[in-house]
């Protein structure tokens, strides 16, 4: 079972994560300015994307291996490997893109930020193996926490956001290395294991989740992406700032999903099918809830809130926000499902469903974008992540149903 500090603490590291992108786009606003933001939003969603090759879908493996194929020291040599790669495709990216000093410098430096957050992963999945998740999310606060703190004086200080994210990303460095470092030793003694066959074997049986990851990470900042292509800063500021909501819905899904994941992996290989179908189907529920609650709060008086906040005129975009929190509920919901396959080890059918639905989305948003402006963006994200959701739901059912009458 999952002790109730272990709840507590991945709530609020959740919530602190969740947090950080809304919190420094409200810095970086009234500091920097409208233009600034944007620029800086369209780099933290790149360091995203490419943080999905830094999680590999490592995490999922590594709990979820209830009979411990893989040793915690091969588990930090594949982190690694996959690490190294995504900043040098970060590096290489950037370059290629053309970016100026600023807008590249903030975009490796949120890379190297994200680097951190992933090497921290593999110690806060080795503690949650070991009955510690709480361990984690307090690893996941002091760190997020403190470099928030640490990015809002430099940049008080020097309205400098190259410094900020310079700031942020050593503060970022230190805790991981006086906090996460230090309190495994508790727990696991083994040393970096790089093993050629053993780290090609992990690479092999993590890719498909690695790619379903990445390119659901394209899937939802497709529609940034498009508003960068054929629109404004100014507009990529609003679009942030009126998606931010969908947050909420996202957060109250880890807040569950990411404890029970080793549960689910223990009933799933305990062949306790109908005690699955259950605890899938509570998580389901709450999810629903908690959009139908976000929903009518931002009808009521979310455009209000996020005025006020931001500091910038939001009323006219109601109804694109109202869309927005449904498709995040959407998108919370598919989130779920790739977790479930890939417990059930039926994470290559969850890929496809991620293929098809990228196409969607390379296509759909840079039209209806060009076309509605903030309007197309919004019915953008609700087509895009309703289709990914009927193909994994489809997916989960005839894997399940399969698995069920064999057995």
């Amino acid at each position: 079972m999952v002790k109730k500090s272990e709840f507590v603490w991945n709530s609020i590291a959740s919530l602190v994560a969740s947090m950080l992108n809304a919190i420094l786009l409200l810095f970086c606003t009234r500091i920097n300015g409208t233009d600034i933001a944007g620029m800086f939003s369209i780099a933290f969603a790149t360091s995203v994307i490419l943080n999905a090759i830094g999680d590999y879908g490592i995490r999922i493996y590594q709990v979820t291996d209830s009979k411990r194929n893989y040793k915690f020291g091969e588990y930090i040599a594949l982190r690694i490997v996959v690490v190294s790669i995504m900043l040098a495709i970060g590096i290489a990216f950037v370059v290629i893109s053309g970016y100026d000093t600023t807008k590249l410098l903030i975009t490796i430096l949120l890379v190297l930020f994200r680097v951190i957050d992933n090497l921290s992963e593999t110690y806060q999945g080795e503690f949650q193996v070991h009955g510690r998740l709480d361990l984690g999310g307090k690893s996941v606060v002091i760190r997020n926490g403190i470099a928030m703190i640490m990015f809002l004086i430099a940049d008080i200080i020097t309205k400098n956001i190259v410094i900020s994210c310079t700031v942020m990303f050593l503060t970022n460095l230190l805790i991981f290395l006086l906090f996460d470092i230090r309190l495994i030793k508790k727990f696991n003694q083994d040393k970096v294991i790089f093993t050629k066959d053993v780290i090609i074997n992990m690479l092999k049986e993590c890719f498909p989740v690695f790619l379903s990851t990445i390119l659901s990470l394209y899937i939802t900042n497709a529609v940034k992406y498009a508003i960068d292509s054929v629109s404004t800063y100014e507009m990529q500021t609003y679009y942030n700032i009126i998606y931010l909501p969908t947050f909420t819905i996202n957060l109250a899904s880890i807040f569950i999903i990411k404890p029970m994941l080793k549960v689910l992996g223990d009933i799933w290989n305990e062949k306790k099918y109908k005690e699955m179908q259950k605890v899938i189907a509570k998580i389901s529920g709450l999810i629903l809830i908690v959009t139908l609650l976000v929903e009518i709060v931002c009808f009521a008086i979310g455009t209000q809130i996020l005025s006020f906040i931001y500091g910038v005129e939001l009323n006219k975009y109601r109804i694109d926000l109202c869309l927005l929190v449904l498709s995040g509920g959407f998108y919370a919901l598919t989130v779920l499902f790739l977790y479930v396959l890939t417990t059930m080890r039926k994470q290559t059918k969850a890929t496809i469903g991620y293929v098809i639905t990228s196409i969607f989305a390379l296509i759909l948003p840079k039209m209806l974008v060009q076309k509605y402006n903030m309007l197309g963006a919004s019915i953008s994200n609700i087509v895009i992540n309703l289709v990914l959701l009927i193909i994994l739901l489809g997916s989960f059912c005839i894997s399940y149903k399969k698995v069920e009458y064999s057995d």
